[in-house]
This record gives C-alpha cells, structure tokens and sequence, in this order.
C-alpha cells in the first residue's frame, strides 16, 4: 500500500483526526446495536455506505493523486492544507454516500426503476471509488475492477463460456452502487464491523504498550538460544503480522528492529530478510485473527469463526514450527549463538509486564469460543479488558488524549482496508451479474478432467497469480468467487478449499517475480531479492504443500476422532521434524545430499501416510531418533 500522506496541519488535521474517529465510532454503535435502542432503525446498507463515505472523503483529504518518484521534496506532499480538486472530490464523495445513507429507505423499494438521481450517485460513486483505490493501492486492483466492469458491459459480444446477457450500462451501475450483493455485499460488511473491532483491540493493546511488553517477552524467552533474535523475529512477527493484516506492513514494521539483530547474530543479510518474510507473512494464517480474512471467510461459509480458527490453528502452527526448526539448525550449522545475559530483559520483569496483556486476549477467546458471541462483539469487548487493565495500572495507564488518539489511529488503519473490500465487492459484483464465476469453475472442472490432484494445481498456480500485487483480502475474495465452486463441486469440502485458497493467495507474498514481502524485507536488510525469494521459499516450503495434505485429509483440519487426531499430530511432528532437517542439511554435523533425500521422503511420507497409521507414525520417530544417535556418535568419536 502506498504511504504519501499529506501533512496536514491546523484546522484540516483535525478535519482529519475527527473522521477518522468516527470511523471506529460508527462501528461501534452498529456492532452494539445502540441506534435501535433509542428507536432509530437502519438498514445494513444504509451503515456500510457512512462508513464507504466516511473512507472516501478521508482519502481524498489525506492523499494526494501522485506519489512523488523521487521520494524527495514534494509540494502536495508536504502542504498542511487540501487542494481545491481533492476538496472537490471529497465533496462529491460526501454529497453522493449520504444521498444513499440518508434515503436508502425510500430507494430500495424502488431500485429496480433506473432514474437520473440513482444513476448519478451511482457513476460518481464508483469513479470516486476506483479513484481511491489507485491512490492506496496502484493501478493492480483499479485494472481488475475496469475489467469487470468492461466485460460485463461488452461480455454480450464475446463466445464460448465466456458471452454473458446484455447489460445495460446504467443498471450495471446501479447495481453495483446501490445493490445489496456488490460494493455493499460480506466484504465491506466484515470490513466495517469484525476488521474495525478488532483494529481497534490491536491499536488499544499496542498504544498500552502491549506491543513492546510481548516484544521483551519474546527477548527474555528465546534470546539466549542460539540464532535468538531470530527466533524472537518469528514470534513477534506471526503475531503482529496476525493483527495487521498486511504482511508487507508487517516487515517494514517489525523488520526494521528484528532484522538488523538477525545480522548482527550472525546470519547472512539474505537469510535475515528472508526470516522475516517468512514469519510475518504467516502471520496471515494465524489464528485467532487470520489478519481478519478468516471472519471473511467465516461468513462466506455461513459458519462461526470459531470452526474457521479451529480448522486453521494445525497448518499454522506446523508452519511456524518448520520455520522455528530450519532457523535454529541454521545457527547450528553457522555456529551462531545467542544474546548476552546483559542484554536480555530479565525474565520476572518481562513476564509481569507480559501478564496483563494475557487478561484482554483471554476475554477475546473466551468471547469467542465459549459463549460463541460475533467477531465484532468480542473484539470490543476485549478492547475494554484493555482499558479497564490499563488504567488500574500505572505503567499502562494512559490520559484521556491518548485513548481518543487509538480512535484516529484505527480509522486511518481502517480506510485502506475499507477501500480494499468495497472495489472487491465491486468485482463480485460483476462476476455475479456475469455469471463468470459459475462458467469458469465448469471450464476448469473440464479441464483437469475430473482429477482432483490435476484440479488442485491449477488453482494453486491461479491463486498464486491472481494474488500478486494484490492485498491478502482481496485476493481470498477474488479466488473463492472464481475457483471455489470448481474445488467443491469434485468433491472437496467447502471449508478445506477455502482454505487451500487463502494459503496459494498468501504465498504471492513469497513467490517470485512479485513477492511484495521479499521486496520489503530486501530492502531492509541490503540483501539480493532473488537470493532472499528462494531461500524464503525453502523456509516456507510446508506451506506449498500442507494445504494439499488438509485436502485429502481433515484431520490437518482437527475433525475426526481424538485417537486419529492423536495419530496426525505424532506423524505430522516427526515428519515437520524430518522435512526441516533435510532442507536445512545440518543435524548435529552437516549432511550428504543422500542423507538429506532420504529425510526429505521419510518426512512427505509421515506427512501423507503416517497419518493414518501408528505404524508409518511410530517407524518416522524411531527414523529420526537413530538418525540423530549415529550423527551424534560419529561427532563424539570424531572429536
């Protein structure tokens, strides 16, 4: 995402901040249910065009048309005031939402007569919006949409699966804008309600110093192993990067301190930045927030969060565990040893600082997994564990300004998210006007002839195309409307190949030529792109291919029955274990390339067999364990 704010000073930065504070504000009193209660009753839509409105005009105030190329002085850039066409168009924005926030009560009803003042609200309204998302996210999403929107118009004219009814260009239009399954449909709905809740958790806890506290933690916990700031990079990073959302902001974020400590331990810049890669995109993947796309998912389904987060914590945490593993063999093999005492947090110390931050995360997941309340509803009730921990502390205790600067803070974070999930719905939209979805799933069905192996590679390579240069949200979205229906209608469970999607979606973020992680983290660390792409790959390498272990078997996704769960997590730690020994080619001394195969097959083989019997399960270990004695022996007898 692009980061060209303006400057803003005076009377349009708090213009600004107050918009921004709404934004977390409005989602408050929807989630709550706070209107009906004094008697005022909305529609949804009515809700998700304020809080589209409300993004709008903030990003024509905020940000400028051009980011400048040389990064350097930039007059719109740096002025504290808004130009006159961005006022223009925050004006429009204004005038065209809350014609529709205001009346949609009375244009409902009669939606399907297309007059002048619907068509007008609607063209500008979906101008502007493109116009929005080129400022926040390039030009990536902005084509897609004016594809969609172009082939819905002219798709009459083509053949073959791909003709499509005539469409009206002002019903197409209307549609979009003013429909209910469009612009206005599941994902700006998450967007403004579970993404804006649990924004402002992550904001409150961070602006607490909660984020720091974990950061000590993680130093005092793991500092003093060998390859320790790497290790603490993996936990600090997959946990803010399951907060944010975007694993390129994550790197730039935490990157910035974890991987000048990763190099000066010892690794190559290259391995550094790749580490961090790797843990903060995974970060994606991880529950209990899954970066929000999880809730997206939740409701695409027609199922609680709770199975979603269920379902993925498994693949997550096999994930960061290969990670942990390569890692640490990695400063095995370099001799790479951890921090000094003297520059550890002591533990007591880190562990009180830490603990109250453990009060807030655990009323979120009691909210959520034992009494089974919303997303959103949770969220804001752990937001108040927060402030009410906060302020019976004084080391966390904040005044009343810095607890109003966390409404601004999320409302900024939130915008460019909200921007995200109104063009996608724009693109849904489309695609269901088209019916595109439906005809291409049939085509792919038909290509890969009904063989589910043949059907899954595809989607694989499509979803790591399609999710190039595109933010993680979208690209789920996109990918569930295009290549879902074809997984599911061959037989695969709805909610493993929604899942076998968000991951090849996620892994755009580290498969070259466009790996927006691997850029960011390069970048950071000084080190070769292309060095740092593969060796990100090699350390993520579960992740290419666990969501095909979860398709064929759902006990990756924790259904079935406690002895067969019991029997996949045995096969599955021995053969994660045998897999990152032979990819990192260093157990106890360095390895041959025959020993390293045989521990790369010995470990697919528990992956896929062993799963399903003690047999393949209980021979992987004792494979492992008499691999490690002979090294260990010919070590001992060598020194």
């Amino acid at each position: 995402m692009l980061e060209n704010k303006r400057a803003l000073t005076g009377y349009w930065a708090l213009l600004a901040g107050l918009l921004s504070a709404m934004l977390p504000v409005s989602t408050v009193i929807y989630a709550l249910q706070l209107l009906p209660k004094i008697g005022i009753v909305i529609y949804k839509e009515q809700f998700l065009m304020w809080f589209l409105t409300l993004s709008l005009v903030l990003t024509f105030l905020i940000l400028p048309p051009f980011k400048n190329k040389t990064g350097s002085t930039d007059t719109d850039l740096t002025q504290s005031k808004v130009p006159w066409y961005d006022i223009v168009l925050a004006l429009v924005a204004l005038t065209a939402g809350c014609y529709v926030t205001f009346w949609y009560h009375l244009i409902l009803p009669e939606i399907g007569l297309l007059t002048t003042d619907k068509i007008l609200a609607s063209a500008a309204g979906i101008l502007l919006l493109l116009e929005a998302t080129r400022r926040h996210l390039g030009w990536t999403m902005v084509s897609l949409a004016l594809v969609a929107l172009a082939y819905s118009y002219f798709g009459s004219h083509l053949g073959g699966i791909l003709e499509t009814r005539v469409i009206r260009f002002d019903r197409l239009l209307v549609y979009n804008y003013l429909g209910q399954d469009a612009i206005h449909g599941t994902p700006l709905f998450v967007a403004g309600t579970v993404v804006t809740a649990f924004m402002l958790f992550g904001q409150m806890l961070f602006a607490t110093g909660a984020g720091q506290a974990i950061s000590d933690f993680g130093f005092a916990l793991m500092g003093r192993y060998r390859g320790g700031p790497a290790k603490v990079s993996i936990v600090a990073s997959g946990l803010f990067g399951s907060l944010s959302g975007s694993a390129s902001a994550n790197v730039a974020t935490t990157g910035m301190i974890t991987i000048p400590m990763i190099r000066e331990a010892g690794y190559p810049a290259h391995k550094a930045a790749a580490i961090e890669a790797v843990a903060s995109t995974g970060g994606l993947i991880l529950p209990p927030i899954m970066a929000a796309t999880g809730f997206i998912m939740a409701e695409f389904l027609g199922i609680p969060y709770a199975e979603v987060a269920i379902a993925a914590l498994l693949p997550a945490l096999l994930y960061y565990l290969c990670l942990f593993i390569q890692v640490d063999l990695e400063a095995a093999a370099s001799g790479i040893t951890g921090l000094a005492e003297d520059q550890l947090p002591p533990k007591s110390a880190a562990l009180k600082s830490v603990a109250p931050v453990a009060i807030p995360v655990g009323v979120l997941l009691l909210m959520l997994f034992y009494f089974f309340q919303s997303p959103e509803t949770s969220a804001l009730y752990a937001t108040v564990a927060v402030i009410l921990v906060s302020l019976s502390l004084p080391r966390m205790r904040q005044n009343f300004l810095a607890y109003c600067k966390v409404l601004i803070k999320t409302g900024d974070a939130v915008v460019s998210i909200t921007i995200i999930c109104a063009v996608a719905g724009l693109i849904i939209g489309c695609l269901g006007l088209t019916g595109l979805g439906t005809n291409l799933s049939q085509a792919l069905v038909m290509l890969a002839n009904g063989e589910v192996w043949l059907l899954l590679m595809l989607a694989a390579v499509a979803s790591i195309i399609l999710g190039m240069g595109v933010p993680v949200t979208a690209t789920y979205i996109i990918l569930v409307i295009l290549l879902a229906p074809a997984l599911v209608e061959l037989g695969i469970p709805e909610l493993a190949a929604h899942l076998f999607l968000f991951y090849f979606g996620t892994l755009s973020f580290l498969t070259p030529p466009v790996c927006i992680s691997v850029f960011v983290a390069a970048a950071l660390a000084q080190a070769d792109v292309m060095k740092t792409a593969f060796f990100s790959m090699r350390l993520a390498i579960i992740a290419y291919i666990l969501p095909f272990f979860f398709v064929f078997n759902q006990g990756y996704l924790l259904e079935g029955s406690v002895v067969e769960i019991l029997n996949l997590i045995i096969a599955a730690l021995a053969g994660i274990m045998l897999l990152s020994v032979g990819l990192a080619g260093y157990f106890v001394r360095h390895l041959s390339w025959p020993v390293r195969l045989v521990m790369l097959a010995s470990g697919i083989a528990s992956m896929t067999w062993g799963v399903g019997s003690w047999t393949i399960a209980l021979a992987s270990w004792i494979l492992l364990i008499g691999i490690y004695g002979t090294l260990k022996k010919q070590a001992v007898a060598a020194s």
